[in-house]
C-alpha cells in the first residue's frame, strides 16, 4: 500500500515532516468520524488489487477491481489522497513501519484493514515498493494487494488490536511483521553489520584475541597455536555463516526468481535484512512487485485489446489496422468478408492479410503509404477495387509522445448503397409526378439495405393505399356522390387524413341535409307566407272601402250640421226679436186689439219656425245615431267619433224638448190671442210673463247655437282622422303586395335551391338524419334557459366545438352572459361552477383531445389565459351576489373584457400554430 511521507509522518508518534501541497490527508479524529458499518467484504479470488501514487500519496491509478471493491469510481479516486480507503482500526505504527521501510527505499509487506465508501470494509495483503527512474531517483509507490489467507486475517486482527490496546512488550513491527526480538540480537550490534564488515571485524578481533590468550598461557610454540586457532576459528565462523544465512538466503532468492519466471508473482521474500544478501532479496521483492504490477496491467489491457478485436470483429463496418511501417495488423471478419464478397480477396487469401503491405489486398493501395506517412488527421478517400466502390476514412494512430504509430482504416463499402440511392433516387423522381406504383427491387439485397427498401415499400404501398382512398372519396365528391369513406386502418398522419376526410363527407352530408331541410321549410313558410298576404290584402281593401265610406258619411254630417247651426243663428236671431216687441207690448196694450191679427200672423210663423227646429232637431238625432253606428264599426279609432256624436245626440234631443216647450207656448199663445180679444185687460198683466218666457226661448236659442257650432268642429276633427286612417290603409295594401312579391321570390329561391343540392347523392339513413338535425329548434331564449339551467348545467353543455371559430363565438358571449345576469335576467350562474376551467366545452377539449399538442408553446398559453378568464368570469359573479353591482360592473367592462380578448387571441394563435403544423406534415 502506498503512503505519502507526509500522511505517514503525522500518524506516527516519533516522526514529524512539513506539510506538503496537494490534497490533504485525513486525520485519526477525521477517519473516526467517518461510517463504519463491520461488515467485511470478501475478496475475490484471482483478482489483485493494483494502484501507483506519486511522492505526495496521490493516486494516479487504480485498476477496475480497486473501484470494484472500494465503491468508488474512477473519477472520485484518481486525484485523491490515498487516506481516502484507510481504515480507523489501522494501528499508527503499521503505517509508521510502512514509511520508515520506503524511506529506506525497500519494498514493504503487509496485512492492511481498508475501509469502502459505504463503511464496510475488505483485508488484502499488501506488496508495496518504491518507483525508480533511471536515475535512481524514487518518483512514486506501486501496490499490489493480494487477497490473505483467513488465518492471516484473524492473526493480523488479533495483532493489530493489541497494538492498538497497548498489551504487547519486547514486539516491534517490522517489514509488516510483528516480531518479538531477542536477547542476543538487541545486544548484539554485528546483526546490524553489513557482512563484509563482520567478516572483517571478525578476521581482526579473532586472531587478536588469540594472541593475548597464548601470551598470558605463554610457551615456546603459544605465537603459533594462538595464530592457528585464531584462523581456524574464522574459518569455522566463515562456513558456518555462509552455509546458514548467505547460502540459505540466496537459494530464497533463486526460487523466487524461479517462481517470477513461472509468472508467479505471490511467494513470500524475507526482505528483513539490509546486507549484501538483504538487499539482492529487496531487490528481487521489488521486481517482484514491479512485475506483477505490469502482468496485471498488461493482462487487463491484453483484455481489453481482446474485447476490442472481438467489438471490431462483431462490427458490420470494415476496420483495418496498420503500423508505422503500413504492415497491416488487424483487419476484421467484415472487412474480409466484403473483399471476398467483392472478389478482390480470394478465400483462401482472407488470412493471410495480415503482417503484409496494404497492396497485398489490392494493387490499387499501392501509392497509400506515402497518403498514411504525411496523414496528421482524419482523411476521406473512395477507391474502387474491382466492381466495388469503398469509402474509407482515415485516422492516425498516435503515442503519448504525439507520435504516429500506425493508422486506422475505416471501410464501408458504399457499392449497394449508391445503387439503392440511384432506386431511390428514381422512385422519388417518379412520386413527384404523381406516379405511386413504382417500387424498389428487393431481390439481391440484404441486412439493412434490405430493410430500407421493404420499408420505403411498405411506405409506397401505406401512401397510395391512403392516397387512393381519398381518391375515391374525392372523385364521389365531384360526382355528387356522398355515400363513400375511405376504407381501413390507418395510423398516424394518414389516419388523421382519412379521418378528415371522412369527417368532411360526413359534414358535407350534414350540410346538404340541413340546406334541403331548410329548402323545404322555407318553400313551405313563403308559401304560408303569400297566403297570408293575399288574405291581409284582401282584408285591407275592405277596410280602405269602408273607411271611404265612413268618410262620405262624415262630410254629408258636417254639411247638415252647418246648415243647423245657420239655422240656429236665425232662430236666436227672431227670438230676439220678439223680446224686443214683447218689451214695447207693455206700451202699446192700446194697440193690441189692432194687432192682434198680426200678433196672430206672427205665432202662426213661430210656430212654423219651431216645426222647422223640431225637425232639424229630429235628423240631428237621426244622423248623430248613425255616426255612432259607424264608430263602432270603426273600433279604437272611432273611440272619439263616438263621444263627439253622443254628444250631438244629447244637443238634438234638448233642442227638441226645447221646440216641444215652445211649440206648447206658442199654441197657448195663439190661443190667449184668440181669447186676447175678450181678455185685453188681462195683456197686461201677462206681458211680464211673455217677457220672460221670450227671453228663456232666447237663451235656449244661444245654447242650441252653440252646441250647433260644437258638433261641428268635433265632426271636422273625426273626418281628418278618418282621412288620414284612409292614408295609411292604403300604405299598407302597397306594402302587404310587396311583402306578397318577396315571398314568391323567396319561395322559387327556396325550389332553385333545392334542385341543386339535389345533384348530391345521400343514404337514405343519412338523409333521415340531415333532416332530424335540421329540425328548427327552439327560440333562442327557451334554449338558453333549458339547455344552461342552474348555471352548472349550461356550463357544462355549450355543445362540442367543431371548430376553433365555434371556441372563439362560444367565449365571445359570455360577456352577454354576464351582461344579462347583471341586469337580473338570464340563467342562474354559480361563481365555484363558473371558475372551473374543465367543464365548459373549450376546457374539455384542453384537458382532453387538445393534450395531443400541449408541447406547443400557444397550448400553455391558452390554457393559463383560459384559466384566468373563468377566474374573473367567477369574480363578477361573485361580486353581483355580494351586493356590489357597481364593482362587477367595472371588472365586466374592464378586465373581463381584457381577458376575453387575450383568450380569444389564444385560440386564434393555436388554431395558427395546428394548422402550420398540419401543413408541414
Amino acid at each position: 500500500m502506498a503512503v505519502p511521507a507526509a500522511e505517514l509522518d503525522r500518524n506516527a508518534s516519533s516522526q514529524t515532516a512539513p506539510a506538503r501541497s496537494g490534497p490533504r490527508s485525513l486525520s485519526r479524529e477525521e477517519l473516526r468520524r467517518r461510517p463504519v458499518t463491520g461488515r467485511e467484504v470478501p475478496f475475490r479470488d484471482g483478482d489483485l488489487i493494483v494502484s501507483r501514487t506519486d511522492l505526495r500519496g496521490v493516486i494516479t491509478y487504480v485498476n477496475p477491481y480497486f473501484c470494484e471493491i472500494s465503491g468508488y469510481t474512477p473519477a472520485e479516486l484518481i486525484g485523491q489522497p490515498h487516506s481516502i480507503i484507510r481504515h480507523p482500526d489501522m494501528p499508527p505504527e503499521a503505517f509508521a513501519d510502512l514509511w520508515a521501510t520506503l524511506k529506506k527505499g525497500r519494498p514493504w509487506v503487509g496485512m492492511v484493514k481498508n475501509r469502502c465508501k459505504n463503511g464496510d470494509h475488505y483485508w488484502v495483503e499488501a506488496h508495496v515498493t518504491p518507483l525508480v527512474d533511471a536515475r535512481g531517483e524514487v518518483v512514486g509507490y506501486q501496490s499490489v494487494r493480494r487477497k490473505p489467507s483467513r488465518a492471516r486475517v484473524e492473526e493480523a486482527e488479533r495483532d493489530y488490536a493489541a497494538l492498538r490496546a497497548g498489551r504487547l512488550q519486547d514486539v516491534v513491527l517490522r517489514n509488516g511483521h510483528l516480531v518479538r526480538v531477542p536477547w542476543w540480537e538487541r545486544l548484539n550490534p554485528l546483526w546490524k553489520l553489513r557482512l563484509p564488515v563482520r567478516l572483517a571485524l571478525f578476521a581482526l578481533v579473532g586472531p587478536a584475541l588469540a594472541l593475548v590468550l597464548m601470551l598470558r598461557l605463554g610457551g615456546a610454540h603459544a605465537l603459533d597455536w594462538g595464530l592457528w586457532g585464531a584462523g581456524l576459528a574464522f574459518l569455522l565462523y566463515s562456513a558456518w555463516w555462509l552455509s546458514r544465512d548467505v547460502v540459505g538466503r540466496l537459494d530464497e532468492a533463486v526460487d523466487a526468481l524461479r517462481r517470477i519466471a513461472r509468472n508467479d508473482f505471490t511467494g513470500p521474500i524475507d526482505v528483513s535484512r539490509s546486507d549484501e544478501v538483504g538487499r539482492i532479496l529487496q531487490g528481487i521483492k521489488s521486481l517482484q512487485i514491479r512485475l506483477g504490477f505490469e502482468v496485471e496491467d498488461l493482462k487487463q489491457t491484453g483484455e481489453r485489446n481482446q474485447r476490442v478485436r472481438d467489438g471490431l470483429d462483431a462490427t458490420s463496418t470494415g476496420m483495418l489496422l496498420t503500423d508505422a511501417a503500413g504492415r497491416v495488423e488487424f483487419a476484421n471478419r467484415a472487412l474480409l468478408q466484403s473483399l471476398v464478397r467483392a472478389g478482390v480477396l480470394a478465400r483462401e487469401e482472407a488470412d493471410l492479410v495480415v503482417g503484409h503491405p496494404l497492396t497485398a489486398l489490392h494493387p490499387e493501395l499501392a501509392g497509400w503509404q506515402a497518403l498514411l506517412d504525411g496523414l496528421t488527421g482524419e482523411r476521406h478517400e473512395v477507391v474502387e477495387l474491382g466492381e466495388r466502390t469503398f469509402a474509407v476514412l482515415l485516422k492516425p494512430s498516435l503515442n503519448a509522445s504525439g507520435e504516429r504509430i500506425g493508422s486506422v482504416l475505416e471501410w464501408r463499402d458504399r457499392t449497394e448503397e449508391l445503387l439503392l440511392e440511384d432506386e431511390i433516387g428514381q422512385m422519388v423522381e417518379a412520386a413527384s409526378r404523381g406516379e405511386l406504383g413504382r417500387r424498389l427491387d428487393e431481390a439481391g439485397k440484404q441486412g439493412f439495405f434490405l430493410q430500407l427498401a421493404r420499408s420505403l415499400n411498405a411506405l409506397l404501398d401505406g401512401l397510395q393505399g391512403a392516397l387512393a382512398g381519398i381518391q375515391h372519396v374525392l372523385q364521389g365528391l365531384a360526382e355528387g356522390d356522398l355515400t363513400r369513406r375511405v376504407e381501413g386502418e390507418w395510423a398516424g398522419a394518414f389516419g388523421q387524413m382519412a379521418e378528415d376526410a371522412n369527417r368532411t363527407v360526413d359534414a358535407l352530408i350534414r350540410i346538404i341535409g340541413e340546406i334541403r331541410a331548410a329548402s323545404d321549410s322555407i318553400g313551405a313558410a313563403a308559401g304560408e307566407i303569400a297566403a297570408g298576404n293575399s288574405d291581409l290584402s284582401a282584408r285591407t281593401e275592405q277596410q280602405a272601402a269602408a273607411l271611404e265610406e265612413t268618410a262620405s258619411s262624415m262630410e254629408e254630417l258636417t254639411s247638415t250640421v252647418k246648415q243647423n247651426a245657420d239655422n240656429a243663428r236665425q232662430a236666436n236671431q227672431l227670438a230676439q226679436g220678439a223680446a224686443s216687441v214683447a218689451e214695447s207690448g207693455g206700451q202699446v196694450v192700446q194697440q193690441v186689439v189692432s194687432t192682434m191679427s198680426e200678433i196672430q200672423a206672427s205665432s202662426r210663423r213661430i210656430a212654423d219656425i219651431i216645426g222647422v227646429i223640431d225637425g232639424i232637431a229630429f235628423q240631428t238625432n237621426i244622423l248623430a245615431l248613425n255616426a255612432a253606428v259607424e264608430a263602432a264599426r270603426a273600433g279604437e279609432q272611432g273611440r272619439g267619433f263616438a263621444v263627439v256624436a253622443a254628444e250631438v245626440r244629447s244637443l238634438a234631443q234638448r233642442s227638441a224638448n226645447a221646440a216641444k216647450e215652445i211649440k206648447q207656448l206658442i199654441t197657448d199663445s195663439v190661443m190667449k190671442v184668440e181669447e186676447g180679444s175678450a181678455l185685453v185687460d188681462q195683456a197686461g198683466r201677462t206681458m211680464s210673463e211673455i217677457v220672460g218666457s221670450v227671453k228663456r226661448v232666447t237663451d235656449i236659442m244661444a245654447e242650441i247655437s252653440a252646441a250647433s257650432q260644437e258638433q261641428s268642429a268635433g265632426i271636422e276633427q273625426v273626418n281628418q282622422a278618418i282621412t288620414q286612417m284612409d292614408e295609411g290603409t292604403q300604405q299598407n295594401a302597397a306594402l302587404v303586395e310587396q311583402a306578397a312579391a318577396s315571398a314568391e321570390s323567396m319561395r322559387q329561391q327556396a325550389e332553385a335551391l333545392a334542385e341543386a343540392v339535389a345533384a348530391f347523392r345521400l343514404a337514405a339513413q343519412q338523409q333521415a338524419s340531415a333532416r332530424a338535425a335540421a329540425r328548427p329548434a327552439a327560440p333562442a331564449h327557451t334554449h338558453t334557459h333549458a339547455h344552461a339551467h342552474g348555471g352548472a348545467a349550461g356550463h357544462a353543455q355549450e355543445g362540442t366545438i367543431a371548430s376553433f371559430e365555434d371556441m372563439i363565438e362560444k367565449h365571445a358571449q359570455w360577456k352577454l352572459r354576464l351582461k344579462t345576469y347583471l341586469r337580473g335576467g338570464g340563467e342562474p350562474l354559480d361563481p365555484d361552477t363558473v371558475q372551473k376551467d374543465n367543464v365548459c366545452a373549450l376546457g374539455q377539449w384542453l384537458y382532453g383531445k387538445g393534450q395531443q399538442v400541449q408541447h406547443l408553446p400557444e397550448y400553455q398559453k391558452l390554457k393559463e389565459h383560459h384559466r384566468q378568464f373563468h377566474a374573473v368570469a367567477a369574480q363578477v359573479v361573485r361580486e353581483h351576489q355580494r351586493g356590489n353591482h357597481a364593482q362587477a360592473q367595472t371588472l365586466l367592462s374592464g378586465e373581463f373584457t381584457r381577458k376575453t380578448q387575450e383568450t380569444v387571441a389564444a385560440i386564434r394563435a393555436l388554431r395558427d400554430a395546428v394548422e402550420g403544423r398540419r401543413h408541414a406534415h
